[in-house]
C-alpha cells in the first residue's frame, strides 16, 4: 500500500512539473497588440544609419531610443508616420533612422513612447569595416504557414548579420484572389511572425509576384501595401525606383532588381542595372564579391512549379556574366536548387562543392520559406548541382575572408545541413577555413535544460531516501 501511494505521488509530481514547464513556453510570433509591433530593420542610404519600421493600431507618436547597452539607451529620435487605404485595414506605419552608428558595433534599441507603450529591447550589429566574417541569410516565398514558423524560428537562432529576401513575403495577395481584396490582416500576421528575425537583423527585399495587388476592380493598386510597409534605399545607388537598388555591405556589392517590372534591354531598369554593374566592376578591390537577388529564377528544374524563366535569362544573363557576378539568389519555385557556375545552360567546373575562380555565376533558388513545396524534374539538367524539394529551409552565405565564401542550406526542423559549397579566388578553400555552424541555443532552451537537470537531481535524491528507508525497515 505504501509503495502504491508513493508511485501515485511521484506520477502527480512529474505531471505538474511538466505542465509548469510547458506553460512557460511562449507562443512563437506573438506580439502585444497594444504597443509597437511588426518591427523590422533595414539598411539605409548611408552605412552609418539603420532604419527601423514598426506598426501601431492608431497611435501616431513615438520614436526610437538606442545605445551601446540594453540599460543605457541614451540616443533618441522621433519617427515619421503615415497610413494608407487597403479595404478595411487600419493602422499606422512608423519609420525612424538611427544615426550615427559605428561599424562593427552591437547596438540595443526600442521603439514607441510612454503614451502608446514601448517595445521590448532588441539588438543588432552594424557591418564591419574590415574583412571580418559576415553571415547573410537567404530566403524567399514565406507566408505564415507551419513551415514558415519553423523557418523563422531557425533563422532567428542563426546569429545572422543581414537577410536577403527574394520576394513573396506575406501572400496577402494570394488571399485577395478569393476575397476580391488585399488582406491587410495577412500582412499583419506575417509581420508579427517575421519580427523574430527582422527586429534583430536588417532585411533587404526584392519584390515578388505576390506583392503585386493588381486584380479585377482594383486597377492601379499595384504594390501599395509593399511600398507602404517596406522601406528600401534606392536613391543613393542612382535608381529612381524602390523596386531596384543596390548597396555595399562589408566586402559585398549587393543588387536587388524586380522581375515584376520591365527588365528588357532598353528599359529604365536594365539601363540602371548595366550602369550599376559597371561601377561595381571598378570597385572590386573594395567590394570583391557581387550578389544579385530577384524573384523569378533564370535556372530552375522543378516540374511542379514555374521552372526557368527564359525571358529573364535572355534579358539579363549576359550582363551578369560580363560583369562577373558571383551568386544570383532567387525564389518563386518552392524548393531548393543550386547550379554549377553556368552561362547559356553550359555548366563550368564539375566539382560539386568547391569552385575556384568560377567563370560564371552560381544560381540559387531558395523559395523554401514556408509555402507548399514543388516537385523535382527527374531529368536533371547538366547545370543543376544540387536539389531538394523535401524540406523547407534557408540559406546562409558566409564571408570567410576577402578571397572565400561558404554557402550552406539548412532545413527548418533541426537546422541540419542539406547542401554546402565554397567559392574562392586563387587556391581552393581548405577544411581549416570552412565553418560547421550550429545554431545557438535559445535562452528558453538553456533554462529548460537547467530545470530538468535540477529536477532529475531532486528526483534521484528523493528516490534514494525512499529506498534507504525501506531497506532500513527490513
Amino acid at each position: 500500500m505504501k509503495s502504491t501511494m508513493q508511485a501515485r505521488i511521484l506520477v502527480c509530481f512529474l505531471t505538474l512539473s511538466l505542465l509548469s514547464v510547458s506553460w512557460a513556453v511562449p507562443v512563437m510570433g506573438e506580439v502585444e497588440s497594444d504597443g509597437p509591433e511588426q518591427i523590422h530593420l533595414a539598411l539605409s542610404e548611408q552605412s552609418s544609419e539603420m532604419v527601423v519600421t514598426w506598426i501601431t493600431s492608431s497611435h501616431t507618436g513615438g520614436g526610437v531610443e538606442w545605445g551601446l547597452s540594453a540599460i543605457s539607451l541614451n540616443n533618441s529620435v522621433l519617427g515619421v508616420n503615415h497610413t494608407y487605404t487597403a479595404d478595411d485595414w487600419e493602422g499606422v506605419v512608423h519609420d525612424a533612422v538611427m544615426d550615427p552608428l559605428l561599424p562593427g558595433t552591437e547596438y540595443f534599441y526600442r521603439v514607441g513612447d510612454e503614451v502608446g507603450g514601448w517595445s521590448a529591447v532588441y539588438s543588432f550589429s552594424t557591418a564591419p569595416a574590415d574583412d571580418s566574417r559576415v553571415r547573410i541569410g537567404l530566403i524567399g516565398d514565406m507566408d505564415e504557414t507551419d513551415g514558415a514558423r519553423d523557418v523563422v524560428s531557425e533563422m532567428a537562432s542563426q546569429n545572422l548579420d543581414l537577410v536577403l529576401f527574394a520576394g513573396d513575403l506575406s501572400y496577402a495577395y494570394d488571399s485577395a484572389r478569393f476575397w476580391d481584396k488585399v488582406d491587410g490582416d495577412e500582412w499583419d500576421d506575417w509581420g508579427r511572425l517575421y519580427q523574430q528575425v527582422s527586429a534583430n537583423t536588417p532585411t533587404m527585399f526584392a519584390v515578388g509576384n505576390h506583392e503585386n495587388e493588381e486584380q479585377d476592380g482594383c486597377e492601379g493598386c499595384g504594390f501599395q501595401a509593399y511600398l507602404n510597409r517596406v522601406n528600401m534605399p534606392y536613391a543613393a545607388s542612382g535608381s529612381n525606383s524602390e523596386f531596384w537598388y543596390s548597396f555595399n555591405y562589408s566586402l559585398f556589392h549587393i543588387i536587388s532588381i524586380s522581375t515584376e517590372h520591365d527588365f528588357e534591354n532598353g528599359s529604365a531598369q536594365h539601363q540602371w542595372l548595366s550602369q550599376d554593374l559597371e561601377l561595381a566592376t571598378l570597385d572590386r578591390e573594395a567590394h570583391p564579391w557581387v550578389l544579385v537577388f530577384f524573384h523569378r529564377p533564370m535556372y530552375s528544374s522543378t516540374s511542379g512549379g514555374h521552372g526557368s524563366d527564359l525571358e529573364v535569362r535572355s534579358a539579363l544573363e549576359s550582363l551578369l556574366v560580363q560583369h562577373s557576378v558571383d551568386i544570383v539568389i532567387t525564389g518563386h519555385d518552392h524548393n531548393y536548387e543550386r547550379t554549377f557556375p553556368v552561362n547559356s545552360s553550359q555548366a563550368y567546373q564539375t566539382n560539386t562543392s568547391q569552385f575556384v575562380n568560377p567563370k560564371a555565376p552560381i544560381h540559387l533558388v531558395v523559395g523554401t520559406g514556408g509555402r507548399v513545396l514543388y516537385r523535382y524534374d527527374s531529368s536533371e539538367p547538366e547545370w543543376s548541382a544540387a536539389y531538394d524539394s523535401t524540406t523547407h529551409g534557408y540559406g546562409v552565405l558566409e564571408l570567410l575572408n576577402k578571397d572565400a565564401l561558404q554557402f550552406t542550406f539548412y532545413d527548418d526542423e533541426h537546422g541540419d545541413v542539406v547542401d554546402t559549397f565554397t567559392i574562392s579566388r586563387g587556391d581552393p578553400v581548405t577544411s581549416e577555413n570552412t565553418v560547421n555552424y550550429q545554431p545557438e541555443s535559445t535562452t528558453l532552451e538553456i533554462v529548460m535544460t537547467i530545470i530538468l537537470i535540477l529536477f532529475a537531481l531532486y528526483l534521484a535524491s528523493w528516490l534514494y531516501r525512499i529506498f534507504r528507508f525501506q531497506f532500513t525497515e527490513k
